[in-house]
């Protein structure tokens, strides 16, 4: 499997020297800048440095600011699909352009296709930016072969974050501390290394022999699936799960187990508080690191991302910009129907951190997949 760790031979970017006339606090601003993946040691330099700040730096800036074009990773029916109508006219009025921001639409349901597109295209330089679900990070993560692009050195300006819920027979919830190690718990997935791949890893941190059934890509399948007993556990997005579904869930003997989301939702327990409730600690397997980075990015439902080779003003002038884009009527309207938080400028940096586990996280996940793969590829 493709192992998507960054190159140790690809050297940190390096910025032409600033003129004589520049200040050292200019010089050391502009290696912070570049130094810093999510641009967290920018903002600390320009503070310590008295200079301006991000949306004067943005005002500043050339006016060739807009990409080659926008990628959107997935279709119509995916975030990015359904997003990308929202997100580019709110952009393009932010982004002082000629004309309208070109978008290229690649096929595919996970985006890794337009993931490695998107890296194929930049090779290393500013181009074009990518709008991408999580579930391209959760492919890399649990190292599948098609991935050849490396999440790790994208530049994030905008998250548009979901709480995925997973759902399962009342009875099944009430006794999860207590089913046995070898008792099966069929969970509709798309895939086993899909965005479902953070519910097999709770469930199975819970003590519980997990069996992915395949091909239950869209909710109502999955739900359909649930109701007639073919699977034990569903994991719905937040659009997916809104509060009508779930009462009607409830009637049938569902209810919600945990949420994906960093945050509780709706009462519903987050990973940790699910792990201390059941099971009195949070563990200490590296499984479980794995397990949070992989539901972070499947909370993930579209990422607004640039190459990490940007220059500063023009990174600066994409986070202004994705800030008013998330103050847009039309985007607020989608993001309270949706159930979605957005996260735009530099504090998207933070949520995206925590798609990167240790490498001992990443490598227990590796071992865990080609564990279970032989047994798992005669079901479902």
């Amino acid at each position: 499997m493709t192992d998507a760790a960054p190159d140790p031979n690809v050297l940190s970017p390096v910025r032409p020297a600033a003129s004589r006339t520049s200040s050292s606090g200019r010089r050391a601003l502009l290696r912070a800048s570049l130094g810093a993946v999510c641009g967290t040691s920018f903002i600390r330099a320009a503070q310590a440095s008295g200079l301006p700040d991000i949306q004067a730096i943005a005002a500043n800036a050339t006016t060739n600011s807009l990409p080659a074009s926008l990628i959107v990773a997935g279709s119509a029916e995916t975030g990015p699909g359904r997003w990308a109508p929202l997100l580019a006219p709110a952009l393009e009025s932010a982004l002082p352009a000629d004309g309208p921001i070109p978008l290229h639409v690649s096929a595919g349901q996970d985006g890794v296709t337009g993931a490695n597109l998107f890296d194929a295209q930049n090779n290393g330089e500013p181009g074009a930016a990518l709008l991408v679900s999580g579930s391209a990070i959760v492919a890399a993560l649990a190292g599948d072969s098609r991935v050849h692009f490396d999440y790790q050195r994208w530049l994030p300006v905008l998250l548009a974050l979901g709480a995925p819920i997973a759902v399962g027979h009342v009875d099944l919830h009430r006794s999860l501390g207590a089913l046995l190690r070898d008792h099966p718990v069929r969970v509709a997935v798309t895939h086993p290394t899909g965005v479902e791949l953070p519910t097999l890893l709770a469930l199975s941190l819970l003590s519980l022999r997990v069996i992915p059934v395949r091909g239950l890509a869209s909710a109502p399948d999955a739900l359909t699936a649930l109701r007639q007993r073919q699977v034990d556990v569903v994991q719905l997005s937040a659009r997916d799960a809104d509060a009508n579904t779930l009462a009607e869930l409830k009637k049938d003997g569902f209810e919600p187990i945990f949420t994906l989301a960093s945050h509780t939702h709706s009462g519903i327990p987050d990973l940790p508080s699910a792990f201390l409730s059941l099971r009195g600690r949070l563990p200490s397997d590296p499984l479980y690191s794995a397990c949070l980075a992989t539901a972070m990015a499947a909370s993930i439902e579209t990422a607004l991302v640039l190459p990490m080779l940007t220059p500063p003003a023009q990174a600066a002038r994409w986070r202004h910009a994705a800030q008013l884009t998330a103050q847009d009527a039309n985007v607020q309207s989608e993001t309270q129907a949706s159930a979605i938080q957005l996260v735009a400028g530099m504090d998207s940096a933070e949520p995206y951190r925590k798609v990167t586990p240790d490498l001992s996280a990443i490598l227990a996940l590796r071992r865990w997949l080609a564990l279970h793969s032989a047994e798992w590829r005669h079901v479902g």
